[in-house]
Order: C-alpha cells, then sequence, then structure tokens
C-alpha cells in the first residue's frame, strides 16, 4: 500500500466525523474572509483617494463650519489649479434605517470640475446648474427609489431643521475611485437663502485640485498658515489622509473585528486538533504496529500531518469557494439599509489570507496529535485499545 493510499484509507475511517470537520473549517474560513474583508471596507475610499486633492477643514473639529470668503483667499495660493466646497446636509428621507442615504450640498459648477470621476450627460449638468434646489443623484440611489430626472425628493432636515424639497435633475456615475453612487447633492444656494444670517455664507470644507502632487505638502501649510490666527483656523490634508483619519475614529471597531477574525483562526485549530487527536487516539495500535513493523517515527509523524494537510486543504478549498457568493449576498442586503456598499469588495488577496491561514492552522492543529502518536511505546501502543 503506498503512502498516499494509507493517509486516504485513515481519512476516510470516519467519514461522518471527517466531513463535519471539514465543513466546520470551512465555515471558519469564510467567517475569517466575511470578518477581513469588513475591515478592507473602511479603507476602501483611502486606497481609492486622488493624490491630486487636498480637502482643507476647521482645525477645531470636523462638524466646524468655515467661511465661504476664505474660497477667494485659498484660490490665490500658489499650486492650486481648482477649488469647490461642500458639506454634510444630513437629511433624512424616512424614519428607518434602510432610508438612510448621504446628502450634501455643493458648488454646482465647481463641484463637477474638481471631481471630474462624475460622469453626467450634458444636458442633466445643465439642468442641475440652472435649477437653484436642482439635485444630482448617484445611480444606485436611483435604481433604490425608482427615481427619475424630475422626480421630486423632500428630506427632513437634521443638522437644519424644516422639510427641504429638491427636484432631481440629473444621475451621475463615476468613471473611476472610490465616489459613492448611493448620494444625493443640491445647489448650496437653495440651502444658503434660506438659513438664519448667523448661519449664512458658511460651509463644511473646500476641496483643492493641486497642480502637482510633489507639492501638496507646501500648499498645505501654506494655506494653514494664511489662516492659522483667524477665529477659524484650518487644517489642510490630502484626501487619503483625510480618510485615514475618519477611520481612526473607528479603531476600536476595526480592532476588535481583527481581534474576532484571530479567534476564528483558533477556533479552527480547535476543531481540526481535536479531531485529529480523536484519530491518533483511534489508530494507536495501528501506529505502534507500523513503527514495529519498520516505519521510521518521522514517517509517522508526515502521516498525521498530511492527514492534517489533507483536511485544511478541503476546508480552505469548500471554504473560499463558498465564500464570495455568500459573503457578496450579506454584504448587499447590508448595503442595502445602509445607504448601499460596493460590489464585489471581496480582494483575491483575502481569499489566499484566508486560504493560507486555514492550511496553516490546520498543519499546526496536527503537530501535537503527530508528535503524541511516535511518544507511546511501541510494546505500550500495541496493548492499547481505543
Amino acid at each position: 500500500m503506498t503512502f498516499g493510499r494509507l493517509v486516504w484509507r485513515d481519512l476516510l475511517r470516519n467519514p461522518l466525523r471527517l466531513g463535519l470537520t471539514v465543513l466546520a473549517g470551512a465555515v471558519g474560513v469564510m467567517a475569517f474572509i466575511f470578518l477581513r474583508t469588513v475591515v478592507d471596507l473602511f479603507y476602501i475610499g483611502a486606497e481609492q483617494a486622488q493624490a491630486d486633492r487636498l480637502l482643507a477643514r476647521s482645525k477645531v473639529s470636523i462638524t466646524e463650519e468655515l467661511p465661504l470668503a476664505y474660497l477667494s483667499r485659498i484660490a490665490a495660493v500658489p499650486g492650486v489649479d481648482d477649488l469647490t466646497y461642500y458639506g454634510f446636509f444630513g437629511g433624512r428621507y424616512g424614519e428607518s434605517q434602510r432610508d438612510f442615504f448621504g446628502s450634501a450640498y455643493v458648488d454646482p459648477a465647481s463641484f463637477m470640475r474638481v471631481f471630474d470621476e462624475m460622469v453626467v450627460p450634458p444636458q442633466e449638468v445643465a439642468a442641475f446648474q440652472a435649477d437653484p434646489c436642482g439635485a444630482l443623484i448617484g445611480k444606485d440611489l436611483a435604481a433604490r427609489y425608482g427615481w427619475k430626472p424630475g422626480s421630486r425628493v423632500t428630506l427632513k432636515g437634521t443638522i437644519y431643521p424644516g422639510d427641504w424639497t429638491f427636484t432631481v435633475r440629473g444621475i451621475y456615475d463615476v468613471s473611476k475611485g472610490g465616489m459613492d453612487t448611493n448620494t444625493l447633492l443640491f445647489g448650496y444656494r437653495c440651502l444658503n437663502e434660506k438659513l438664519p444670517d448667523e448661519r449664512k455664507d458658511r460651509v463644511g470644507a473646500f476641496m483643492l485640485r493641486i497642480e502637482d502632487p510633489s507639492r501638496s505638502a507646501a500648499v498645505a501649510t501654506a494655506i494653514d498658515g494664511m489662516f492659522a490666527n483667524s477665529p477659524y483656523p484650518t487644517r489642510t490634508e490630502s484626501e487619503r489622509a483625510f480618510t485615514l483619519g475618519f477611520i481612526s475614529m473607528m479603531s476600536a471597531i476595526i480592532t476588535a473585528v481583527k481581534v474576532v477574525s484571530s479567534v476564528i483562526l483558533l477556533i479552527i485549530l480547535l476543531v481540526i486538533g481535536n479531531t485529529l487527536a480523536m484519530n491518533v487516539r483511534e489508530r494507536t495500535r495501528d501506529l505502534s504496529t507500523l513503527r514495529a513493523m519498520g516505519f521510521k517515527s518521522g514517517r509517522v509523524v508526515m502521516l498525521v500531518l498530511f492527514e492534517s494537510l489533507a483536511i485544511g486543504l478541503a476546508s480552505a478549498g469548500l471554504g473560499v469557494l463558498i465564500s464570495p457568493p455568500l459573503v457578496n449576498a450579506f454584504l448587499g442586503v447590508v448595503g442595502s439599509q445602509l445607504g448601499g456598499l460596493p460590489d464585489n469588495v471581496i480582494r483575491q488577496s483575502t481569499l489566499v489570507l484566508g486560504a493560507l491561514a486555514a492550511l496553516g492552522v490546520s498543519m499546526l492543529a496536527g503537530a501535537i496529535p503527530a508528535v503524541r502518536a511516535v511518544r507511546i511505546p511501541v510494546a505500550e501502543g500495541l496493548r492499547k485499545v481505543a
């Protein structure tokens, strides 16, 4: 009997236990891939940020507004190629969390220049820019509610109290990057004209496009220095740095997810290790017989480790196979309730990491039973009854 057939025969000693072990390992791999994908979701925006864009916001707080009068002064800073402004509106379409989506006020003309990844038909761009209370919505948001140009949308303000009604003038898509297509954008003029005097002419942040990305630090320093002693100091940083700073506020959640994914590996270790320990205990006489026939200890250890490797391969293969459809389906359901998530977010590297983790853990799980199998004296092992 060849070594491979011997491994195969020992694996099939208890098919039900083998199948349940492989299934448990596959579920663990899927859970590991799912949690790592959740972590990846946090960093998608930072990875897709454009190097030639800077964001100038309040140094005091991300929620603090800046005077609109800063626009012309920032535009005059050497190295600034284009400039726009925007702010989070925070309107609610309904009371359910399912009805939540992002909403923001923008300067229609300059916003579309700076965010040139937006794709909108020219006639819809013209209609959006001509209507003070016109709205531009992402394609996913339009599909979600069946909205089209001409539809009227009323949002209940949270940051800006009252009911605000906008007319959809266009639907945008994106050609690159990670810009959200579940957002409603409307002209700042519609909001500003209805605000009390103490809240007029204030915006959330300025977004700059710079001529030379290598000079981004110098441009940021010049802008912040210009307003350092003003009542509203600024903090200017790259789009990527801003996104990472926002993510850092949720570092506790991200760390918790990473810890849980590591715990799942420990669970896989225990499941596979327990199965192999039972297999070795039941086969003590068989393994001792092999040693009595001349099998070296290293050969016996390899026999147990190959069984562990086979279980790990089966678990990894099944887990990687079922993960993409199940995880994408789950995120699709959750995304529809949270304003949408990107499609096909599982990375190839995450699948490979999940498979390698399962293989590594399975080999580690088989190490202890393998060593125990050769530590039992041959004579004692031959008398052993499982």
